[in-house]
């Protein structure tokens, strides 16, 4: 609809028209009306509304009749959006006074848009008039007295209408400015939701607006969002926690307002508050306010993090000045009382899982990290996530990363700083594996220095750990392949003085300490550990430790067991001092002697155990008193063992010749042996 109708006045009275004599002047109202019923467009009325006064009054209320039923009052809407100065607005509330008086309704929209009317995507003004009201294109003008008026006249404050349409015909800033909100708020996907007239106030940062429709009973609401159980409003709140204004006071009216409603959760499944919105974007003026108001500081979100905490899971960006923002929001904050060592969760735990999983992509959440250990944040603080703890989750990295020296490197200076703050090894959490055992479980050659790390700081084990630790002591021969003090049965006289630092040093005192609680079956595990290393060496500490001791039967059965079968285990076990005569009565299940075993070894052991050393074994048994020719369970002899396996070693003929019973001459006396 054009202007004709708002001059029809004007124009009627400029005529020089006898209506008189115009003998559709003279028509009969009822005639009129039929008339009328065969005009089909508003232009024509409009025009005939303006041919002389007789038609006015008739044709006039036809218009807006006719605009009210049919076109969603587009008269009121149109005045209203041309409504740019005085005289246009004083133009628009009589037209708005006109219309309503012929059935035109301030709040009439298309509520139920046909597919084809969506789709008229070459008509974009035509939809916003579709799906607006006069109240909202006086809203965005920023036009008070237009707005006052329809909101005098009860104007409805809760029709929503969509945003987008109206930020990408109007104005590029007001886009710009719409899209920073939806990133923030990660809702470019939700359907780019309907909004309130409160929300257009203020996208166009028009705090007078704002406080006239708060006057006028405005509600928080300011978008509706489209959510897995249906639409659901955000409050104005959210937005206005998000908004880089310079004065931070700026929606001291929307907080003032909506007070109780400052730790209302945004309807999605993260449920942030204003104050979680705020430190995430760093903003320090919204934090600030939404403090001020009485924000909780400790308000979890919906993955129960704090807003400290849900700071250092959203450092993701490679932006420097949007870290800084957040550095400084940050700062203020805590200079309003929040606490980085919260008792719901620890922002420094966040941050460092949130950093750990790729540390080459996130050097800001190490700055962060680095920021908050300057400003001594709890190494120590607690955090509800799975079944985990902050150190833990920095090994299981460093495992992870084993072929990636890069991550690694920044790994080990991560936790070089964090036991420069203070970590400490020694206090385990219940529940929890300690650091400790975790790192032997899975201890390989590049892991000493990590070994070294926690011994160094004093790491400590759970008591109920013990017997995995202690094997896994066993197993890593870092640790006792190289104390200096590992060998004091020789230091004469000074054996307890030796013994003592052996016990303390750090490698030792975190097992030793709980050694009364080590049992004979985790001692013969140790000694089939030690019958597996290529030395002697663990075999020596175990046999010189106040340990549970092994019966004779079990400590051959090991030796000859053995999988990686060392020749120096069962070299050993020959030339121990048993008691008695253990060695010459000793028949385990299958009732073999030491020397059926011996014939065994030197036949899985080619080129591992020379047959010239299973002689010498051999005839060191036979002087001890074991029977050469006595038949084990199955009725065989050693020699009957050795003729039946086909073996073809160097010295099978010699080896079957002492079976036999010929004499066999050693190069040097048996109790050589002992020497090794």
């Amino acid at each position: 609809m054009d202007s004709a109708a708002r001059k029809a006045r004007l124009m009627a009275r400029e005529r020089d028209t006898d209506e008189s004599r115009c003998l559709m002047a003279l028509l009969p109202p009822e005639t009129k009306i039929q008339i009328m019923s065969y005009i089909s467009t508003q232009q024509s009325l409009s025009r005939l509304s303006q041919s002389c006064r007789a038609w006015y009054g008739t044709a006039t209320q036809e218009l807006y009749n006719r605009d009210a039923k049919e076109h969603t009052s587009f008269a009121i809407k149109w005045m209203a959006a041309h409504a740019v100065d005085e005289q246009r607005t004083d133009s628009a509330i009589r037209t708005i006074e006109i219309s309503r008086r012929w059935g035109g309704q301030i709040d009439a929209v298309e509520r139920h848009l046909s597919p084809l009317d969506e789709a008229r995507s070459d008509n974009e003004d035509q939809m916003m008039s579709d799906t607006s009201t006069a109240l909202h294109f006086a809203v965005f003008l920023g036009n008070v007295r237009l707005t006052k008026t329809l909101l005098d006249m009860k104007a409805s404050l809760t029709i929503p209408f969509p945003a987008l349409c109206w930020t990408t015909v109007t104005s590029e800033e007001l886009f710009i400015r719409f899209g920073y909100f939806l990133e923030v708020l990660d809702e470019w996907d939700v359907g780019l939701g309907l909004v309130f007239p409160i929300f257009l106030a203020f996208l166009r940062s028009d705090t007078d607006m704002c406080k006239l429709l708060l006057e006028h009973g405005a509600g928080r609401e300011a978008m509706i969002l489209g959510t897995e159980t249906g639409p659901q409003v955000m409050s104005i709140l959210h937005f206005a926690a998000a908004d880089p204004t310079k004065d931070y006071r700026q929606w001291q009216c929307l907080f003032d307002k909506f007070r109780e409603y400052v730790d209302e959760p945004c309807p999605r499944i993260d449920a942030l508050t204003p104050l979680h919105v705020a430190l995430r974007v760093g903003c320090t003026q919204g934090m600030q306010i939404a403090v001020e108001t009485g924000a909780d500081k400790e308000a979890r979100n919906g993955f129960s993090h704090t807003p400290l905490s849900s700071v250092a899971v959203d450092i993701i960006d490679d932006n420097p000045s949007t870290f800084e923002e957040r550095t400084v929001c940050i700062r203020k904050f805590m200079e309003l009382g929040a606490s980085l060592n919260s008792e719901v969760d620890s922002m420094l735990s966040v941050a460092v899982r949130s950093y750990i999983p790729d540390p080459l992509d996130y050097p800001l959440t190490r700055n962060l990290i680095y920021f908050l250990l300057e400003h001594r944040a709890d190494i120590h603080g607690t955090s509800d996530w799975q079944n985990t703890n902050m150190v833990n989750e920095i090994l299981d990295a460093i495992f992870d990363h084993r072929d990636d020296p890069e991550s690694l490197e920044l790994l080990k200076e991560l936790l070089s700083h964090l036991v420069d703050g203070g970590l400490n090894f020694t206090t385990l959490s219940p529940g929890l594996p300690s650091p400790l055992c975790r790192v032997l479980n899975d201890f390989n050659s590049d892991h000493g220095w990590l070994i070294d790390l926690l011994c160094d700081e004093g790491a400590t084990i759970h008591e109920h750990e013990l017997n995995r630790a202690f094997i896994c002591w066993c197993h890593t021969t870092e640790l006792w392949e190289t104390n200096q003090y590992d060998a004091w049965w020789q230091h004469q006289g000074q054996e307890d003085e030796i013994f003592q630092k052996w016990c303390e040093h750090p490698h030792n005192v975190w097992w030793w300490q709980h050694v009364e609680r080590i049992s004979l079956h985790d001692v013969e595990e140790a000694y089939e550990v030690a019958f597996g290393h290529k030395e002697r060496h663990l075999y020596d500490l175990l046999t010189h430790l106040p340990l549970p001791a092994l019966s004779d039967d079990i400590l051959v059965m090991l030796a000859a067991l053995a999988a990686s079968k060392q020749p120096w285990a069962w070299r050993l076990i020959v030339l121990h001092e048993f008691e008695d005569n253990f060695v010459v009565t000793w028949h385990p299940h299958r009732g073999e002697n030491m020397i059926h075993l011996t014939v065994h070894l030197s036949m899985g052991r080619e080129g591992n155990y020379p047959a010239a050393d299973a002689i010498q074994d051999i005839l060191y048994l036979r002087n001890k008193g074991v029977d050469m020719t006595a038949r084990n369970a199955y009725g065989t002899t050693p020699l009957e063992i050795l003729l039946e396996s086909g073996a073809s070693m160097n010295g099978f003929m010699e080896l079957a010749a002492l079976l036999e019973g010929n004499e066999y001459k050693t190069q040097g006396p048996t109790s050589g042996l002992r020497a090794q």
